[in-house]
């Protein structure tokens, strides 16, 4: 049933890309929660050694297949090559995913301390749309009409959720919106990075260090500069930190791997209604019926786009089926896009 394993694959990377956004949005209720108790240089430090931390236990020692053997022989030889992936394979993307995403976690911190956070959550949230253009032109992955339709309908909605005001934006600095806009590029541009190493075969292990690594040094000095690196009062708000960070980060790159960019992405737009119950679980109140309305659009506008995408599929594959194509070589319905943009391209 090739067919349905191709669905079941999309709705695991669906799946994983939910986790994940839910992830990052108790990440963010946890460094609210700290507030001002610890700098920003201090979170991003302690999120980023907790989340190298984290993915080292679960390679060594949790049984993670994280590389494959690639030769044959003894199991303890084998057993050997599955804890050593070897090599990163393009370590100039992964250095550029890490800064990607650390340069955008900073421009969006900024960005929240000059402008109203409703309006900062709208402008950062351009992130989809972002890496929707950039894995058009730098991947080569389809992005149909449809799907762009859908992506900006979600954006509407969360418009909506966030309700942001021209008075918002007007009481905040032209440099908040600036880095607002700014950080939700760089984050498009930080996932096509984890889509294009997930595509290329590059070992989970080193996807998942990229941007803590990039970020401990970074953050280290800045920290340091204070009275007190560690308060230990704070510890257990760290911990939980560092373990929403890591969930986020390793679903990301799963999600990712089976999914295009542009569909990827779209379902992250899902965060904002996790914001929203995460604020009221903080004692925030109801949401108002704006907020709903916002949230039927977000999430009715992703089934809509993969209506779409099957039926075009289908219609793909009818065609490949027919005997006048028979002759030629074509691409299993259980492929990827991606394969399909491949053959297209040789």
């Amino acid at each position: 049933m090739p067919a349905m394993e191709r669905l079941s694959g999309n709705a695991l990377g669906y799946m994983y890309m939910l986790i994940s956004t839910t992830s990052f949005t108790g990440m963010a209720a946890v460094s609210k929660i700290i507030g001002p108790r610890a700098s920003t240089e201090e979170k991003l430090l302690w999120r980023s050694l907790l989340s190298i931390g984290f993915t080292l236990l679960a390679h060594f020692f949790g049984g993670w297949s994280w590389g494959k053997a690639t030769s044959s022989g003894s199991s303890e030889g084998k057993r050997r090559n599955e804890l050593w992936p070897g090599w990163p394979k393009r370590p100039w993307l992964l250095a550029l995913r890490g800064l990607c995403g650390h340069v955008a976690l900073l421009a969006y911190l900024e960005a929240i301390e000059r402008l109203p956070l409703s309006e900062a959550v709208f402008l950062g949230k351009i992130h989809p749309v972002a890496a929707a253009v950039l894995s058009r032109i730098l991947l080569g992955e389809h992005l149909s009409r449809t799907r762009a339709l859908a992506i900006f309908a979600s954006l509407g909605g969360v418009a909506l959720v966030a309700n942001p005001t021209w008075g918002g934006l007007a009481s905040g600095s032209l440099v908040g919106a600036g880095l607002a806009l700014f950080a939700g590029c760089l984050s498009g541009a930080a996932y096509c990075c984890v889509r294009a190493l997930g595509r290329g075969g590059e070992a989970e292990l080193w996807t998942l260090l990229a941007l803590p690594l990039v970020s401990v040094p970074f953050c280290m000095h800045a920290a340091w500069e204070r009275d007190k690196l560690f308060d230990g009062s704070l510890s257990h708000w760290f911990l939980l930190l560092g373990i929403c960070t890591h969930a986020g980060q390793v679903f990301l790159a799963r999600g990712l791997a089976l999914l295009p960019a542009a569909s990827g992405t779209q379902v992250m737009y899902l965060g904002t209604l996790s914001g929203v119950v995460m604020g009221v679980l903080l004692g925030q109140g109801l949401p108002s019926w704006q907020s709903l309305v916002g949230g039927v659009i977000i999430i009715a506008a992703l089934p809509c786009a993969e209506m779409n995408f099957s039926k075009v599929n289908n219609s793909n594959n009818s065609n490949n089926n027919s005997p006048s194509s028979a002759s030629t070589a074509t691409i299993p319905s259980s492929a990827s896009p991606d394969l399909a943009d491949k053959q297209k391209s040789v």
